[in-house]
């Protein structure tokens, strides 16, 4: 390994630098709707202050009992008729109540045979209480009875502090009659591009110029978090400009997102001018694609706001984001769990005989149960993103044989955590 390669921060080392930074931040919160907080962050937890379900009711279409071990082949007359929604009845000593899903056990019963299981003698209707019913099959004590509290306890932490509130999450609170929740406010964020040679899609094109993708990208992907966009813009190279901006941008915003002019070239200013204005964490990472990241610090009145500084190639931002910068971002929203996705060990249908000096993320998909990897790796190709679904990781050093099982990040978990 070169001096260079041997001063790269290794790829899980900064992602839990940047995560320890984010935990110790104090947030801001606020109430909001129920049916508004989907994506947001619980600032309090959701504690049950009653059972789910609240009564034991049936689980099943059926008919309410006393159980005994002796239960089959008799006949039993039928009492009532018990439907959700309505108040709980007595059992009749020797009788069966009619009973529909949901509704409450009635007194003095403890088992619903499903009606699959008994005859029906001399009934008008399926809801009658004028008839017999014959038990064809022996219950077990208990049959077909959701218990009080049996999915939720009174006093249970539903949803602990630092939950990410999914759609799962709206119904399992709604189903406590929680309608209000304390969140963390949004992250307010700008994102800004540099490059000379960029021009905004709809523009027309001179030559040496190409469209700038990385603002469009950066911020759709921003918007799947819920985070409030201060500004996405594209500046020139030019260094006072950019100074500027970064300190406009650490005026009103939570975290400064850049991309480009973080490497060592002639029109990369983004090192030096956070020299001037701020202070750099961390420069470079062992990565592949990706390598020339930046992590530092803009000063505002006194205060330190956070800046990632992204690759200016369109691949490597996508991959630096998701890998890097999204559990930063989740981190500052206030989540406290599933912060990193979760890899399964997949056969690779490729190889890689060349070992790198990085961690790489190569863009595949899984297809008849082996990893297919797209032809162009290249980390300004963003139409592997595209095609991709997900990312197979080769560690710094590591060759790979086809057939050889490697770590794979399917992008369901990456983006849907």
């Amino acid at each position: 390994m070169s001096a260079l390669q041997s001063q790269l921060l290794p790829v899980d080392d900064l992602i839990n630098r940047l995560v320890e930074h984010a935990c110790q931040i104090s947030l801001s919160s606020e109430v909001c709707r129920l049916e508004d907080a989907l994506g947001r962050v619980l600032a309090t937890p959701i504690i049950s202050a009653m059972n789910v379900p609240p009564f034991d009711n049936s689980a099943m279409d059926g008919y309410a009992l006393a159980w005994q071990s002796d239960l089959m082949g008799k006949t039993l007359s039928v009492s009532h008729v018990s439907a959700a929604g309505q108040a709980s009845c007595d059992l009749v000593e020797n009788t069966a109540v009619r009973i529909l899903t949901g509704a409450p056990i009635p007194t003095g019963a403890d088992t619903v045979i499903m009606q699959e299981n008994v005859t029906c003698i001399n009934f008008e209707s399926i809801k009658s209480t004028n008839k017999i019913i014959k038990i064809n099959e022996q219950p077990q004590l208990g049959d077909n009875i959701r218990l009080a509290g049996q999915d939720i306890a009174k006093g249970a932490v539903v949803c602990p502090l630092g939950t990410r509130i999914g759609a799962a999450e709206v119904g399992l609170i709604a189903s406590l009659g929680v309608d209000q929740v304390e969140v963390y406010r949004p992250l307010r964020v700008s994102v800004i591009a540099t490059g000379d040679e960029l021009v905004q899609a709809g523009q027309p094109l001179a030559d040496g110029q190409i469209y700038n993708s990385n603002t469009p990208l950066l911020t759709a992907l921003l918007k799947t978090l819920g985070v409030d966009i201060v500004r996405a813009i594209q500046l020139p190279d030019q260094p006072e400009l950019l100074k500027n901006t970064l300190q406009l941008a650490a005026s009103d915003s939570d975290l400064i997102l850049t991309t480009g002019g973080a490497s060592v070239g002639d029109a990369d200013h983004l090192k030096d001018v956070l020299k001037q204005i701020g202070r750099i964490e961390n420069w470079k990472i062992a990565i592949k694609p990706g390598k020339p990241l930046v992590w530092g610090e803009v000063n505002d009145a006194g205060r330190e706001i956070p800046l990632i500084g992204l690759p200016g190639n369109p691949q490597s931002v996508w991959v630096t984001f998701l890998i890097v910068v999204l559990p930063y971002l989740k981190a500052l929203q206030g989540q406290r769990a599933k912060l990193v996705p979760q890899s399964v060990n997949v056969p690779a249908g490729f190889t890689r005989r060349k070992a790198q000096g990085r961690r790489e993320y190569l863009r595949v998909q899984w297809v008849d149960g082996q990893l297919i990897q797209h032809p162009n790796q290249s980390s300004g190709a963003l139409m592997s993103a595209s095609w991709a679904d997900g990312f197979a990781i080769v560690e710094t050093g590591a060759t790979v044989e086809k057939g050889e099982l490697v770590s794979y990040i399917p992008m369901s978990g990456v983006l849907g955590m």
